[in-house]
């Protein structure tokens, strides 16, 4: 047996040999034993509540408005940005039932508002951003009011996210407020940038002379020919350019397709009310060939508002004075009949400023007479029973009421993420 002995120990050393090279050649062994287990973090579901410290709101509102460049925000990060970070910060305060971070950042929202506006009022940019944010923030108030028949139509989760501690109607009326006077900021920065362009000094740059495209003129226009110097074809191209400015920085910052029309139909009265009392006033203007300009001109903004379907939203018809102005240089005014067709036509102006285009009409062809007294005399006549104000000018600064309808909001707060770009890492995602 005893020389058994070195067989047996080198039998059971060849099959430890033959068991070691299996495991090596065969990856699922090894992997069985060496492989390292994977952990994986559940997403984190979000509530759409930013947490801040008690008196960070000035650090908030100092990086989200005072500072705040609208261009980078409106052109890299969705619309209305600023009013969501800032109202998510609310739901947060509302959260923790603390009155006086509801009070202190609501307040002090509103008056770094103010003071971009009393600061910047004079970038339109800057005041469209904050009209459609101020909007945004208001109407974001009404949205998560808890109020039962806006809820119909919020999502679930909406619903889920309403304020639960603090009634805030009055603000929704203070931030109402405020957008209707950052509203009239934005009309008057418009006026500003508009009027220069309609009454230029020089006639060749003036809306009442200026043709885009002379040759092609609206049906009913061809009767006569009329030289267009191309010095005139400026100012109706950028008059139309600024207006697709205006409204692309509008919708860029969804100011809301209703809010949008009203600016626009603001934005045609200037128009008008500037133009109309250029004509008023110079002689020159006042012809049958300025007549037939005018209505080409009237004929280019009809056309960029039905481009852009606005041509509903009553722009169209705050021109009315305008056209019937450029009608009245063009039509017969020698008799009778003539005089009652002109009445019956210019509706839209008063007696005042007939008789004053009749006076001013001056005729630029041989065979044509200037108006004659007698003519003048059976307009007054005919129309002294109207009830009319005797202002010869169109008020140019006047601003139509504003209406701001609700328009809730279908992002999803807990879907916000804060870019770090704005420097707000003291506000905690929850």
């Amino acid at each position: 047996i005893s020389f058994l002995n070195p067989v047996y120990h080198s039998i059971v050393s060849l099959f430890f040999c033959l068991v070691g090279a299996q495991q090596k050649n065969n990856p699922s062994v090894m992997n069985t034993r060496s492989r390292a287990v994977s952990i994986t973090r559940k997403e984190r579901e979000y509530q759409g509540m930013l947490e801040y410290r008690e008196g960070d709101e000035g650090r908030l509102l100092k990086n989200m408005v005072t500072d705040l460049k609208p261009r980078g925000v409106a052109v890299s990060f969705i619309p209305g940005l600023p009013s969501y970070i800032i109202f998510m910060c609310l739901r947060y305060a509302d959260n923790v039932n603390d009155d006086q971070r509801v009070s202190n950042l609501l307040n002090s929202t509103i008056s770094s508002i103010k003071g971009v506006i009393k600061r910047r009022g004079d970038d339109l940019e800057v005041v469209s951003f904050w009209l459609a944010n101020t909007c945004r923030l208001m109407h974001c108030l009404k949205q998560y009011s808890g109020d039962e028949e806006v809820m119909k139509n919020n999502t679930a989760k909406q619903n889920e996210q309403c304020l639960t501690n603090f009634e805030l109607s009055e603000y929704q009326q203070v931030f109402g407020d405020l957008a209707i006077q950052i509203y009239r900021q934005l009309i008057k920065c418009m006026e500003e940038i508009l009027q220069p362009i309609i009454g230029a000094p020089d006639h060749n740059n003036d809306l009442t002379v200026n043709l885009s495209r002379p040759g092609a003129k609206p049906t009913g226009l061809r009767k006569r020919s009329t030289t267009i110097p191309e010095a005139d074809t400026v100012t109706v191209d950028i008059l139309l350019q600024r207006l697709g400015l205006f409204y692309t920085t509008m919708s860029q910052h969804e100011m809301g397709s209703e809010l949008i029309e009203q600016v626009v139909r603001q934005q045609f009265y200037i128009i008008c009310a500037v133009t109309l009392n250029h004509l008023l006033l110079r002689k020159d203007m006042c012809s049958w060939s300025k007549g037939l300009q005018i209505r080409y001109n009237v004929w280019q903004l009809e056309e960029w508002l039905a481009e852009r379907g606005l041509q509903d939203c009553g722009a169209k018809e705050t021109l009315e004075p305008l056209v019937q102005a450029a009608q009245l240089l063009q039509i017969k005014k020698k008799t009778e009949d003539d005089a009652q067709a002109i009445c019956t036509m210019c509706t839209a102006l008063t007696t005042t400023q007939i008789v004053k285009v009749l006076t001013l009409y001056t005729p630029v062809i041989e065979f044509e007479e200037r108006v004659s007294i007698t003519f003048i005399t059976m307009i007054k006549d005919l129309l002294s029973g109207r009830v009319e104000s005797s202002t010869l000018m169109m008020d140019s600064k006047k601003i139509f009421s504003v209406t701001i309808p609700f328009t809730p909001s279908s992002v999803a707060l807990e879907t916000i993420q804060i870019p770090a770009s704005l420097n707000l890492a003291f506000l905690k995602r929850i």
